[in-house]
């Protein structure tokens, strides 16, 4: 009985330890998952550090310079081991935003071959080392695997997975349970759900599950985001040809605007039956709503119920990406390299 009680103990001050917090800055926090395997988040986003051996490898920055070298320390100084290089999963800020600073550090980097078009194009830092659409990387006696599976949160992003570990990061492909839909300005929604089974293909025997942002589960993740975008997939008859587009509505500093009612509260505008109008160089978006709050200091949408459709531009025109009926969404414009960010919380 005594014997039983000890491994009971044991087992029980294992499980406690998983989920265990490390607090390294105000912002930053590292999660251990198991003895060689943690999440560090800062700001709600999410990334990976693995180690073996002597050696580390990281996946995704985070979301500022400061940060990321607070990160680097830790595991240097901190922790006394050698990084053998650094994943970028996609890129957005919040996943290679401290990029120049790994560089600074001399540390290898890798992502998939279109995330590096896209930093070149936009003029952001570029990871060294390409893939397509997946790699092996070895770190001490073990292997971790980044691999493309397809489009979703953004046309470039990836997961990675570690054998030894059965860990998942999803990143921003797998979503955690906070009932939002996310942001996708740059989401292709209609491929979303298609992805996400691809990876359950390749990896749902995995045992722990990261999202880019939230709290870390299980190979239920991965169910849950092929079921929260399954409403938008495209029929196979949908056409995709290029539209021309010729707004010709009121016009706000940040905003194409055209409404049946317009009042004004405070710091916002209330618009009635409204039709609602942003672009940017690369896409065209319009919503159509019987409501929506605008708030012109925050550059800021609001909107209970509607549709919103996304188009990108190209040389040809504008060509629908998505076309989608909401029950919430918030829309920014922003003035950094993502251009929009545009937050659904249900479709219909």
């Amino acid at each position: 009985m005594k014997r039983s009680s000890t491994f009971l103990f044991f087992l029980s001050l294992t499980i406690n330890l998983i989920g265990q917090s490390i607090k390294v800055s105000d912002k930053l926090t590292i999660i251990k998952l198991s003895d060689n395997t943690y999440i560090h988040t800062c700001e709600n986003s999410n990334g990976l550090i693995y180690f073996n051996g002597v050696n580390a490898l990281i996946v995704s920055t985070p979301d500022s310079d400061i940060e990321t070298q607070n990160l680097l320390d830790w595991i240097t100084k901190e922790k006394g081991y050698n990084i053998i290089g650094y994943v970028i999963d996609r890129w957005h800020p919040d996943a290679m935003e401290g990029l120049d600073i790994v560089h600074q550090n001399g540390i290898k980097t890798y992502a998939y071959e279109l995330t590096q078009q896209i930093a070149r194009e936009k003029g952001l830092p570029v990871p060294q080392t390409g893939f397509n659409p997946k790699t092996e990387i070895h770190v001490g006696s073990e292997k971790v695997i980044c691999h493309f599976l397809g489009e979703a949160h953004t046309k470039d992003g990836i997961v990675v997975w570690i054998p030894s570990e059965q860990i998942l990061f999803g990143g921003n492909e797998i979503r955690n349970y906070n009932g939002w839909v996310g942001n996708i300005g740059d989401a292709c929604l209609d491929k979303w759900s298609e992805t996400a089974t691809r990876v359950k293909q390749e990896y749902g025997t995995a045992k722990i599950v990261v999202p880019g942002h939230g709290n870390f589960g299980g190979p239920e993740l991965i169910d849950y985001t092929i079921s929260l975008y399954a409403p938008c997939k495209k029929d196979s008859n949908t056409s995709f040809t290029s539209t021309s587009i010729e707004p010709k509505y009121k016009t706000s500093e940040d905003f194409l605007i055209d409404t049946e009612f317009d009042s004004i509260q405070e710091d916002t505008r209330i618009l009635s039956n409204a039709i609602v109008i942003i672009q940017d160089s690369t896409k065209y978006v319009k919503i159509e709503s019987p409501s929506i709050v605008y708030t012109p200091d925050e550059k800021k949408i609001n909107s209970d119920s509607g549709s919103l459709k996304i188009y990108d531009k190209t040389s040809n025109g504008e060509t629908l990406r998505t076309d989608v009926t909401y029950n919430r969404l918030v829309l920014y414009k922003i003035d950094d390299s993502v251009g929009l960010r545009i937050i659904v919380k249900d479709l219909l």
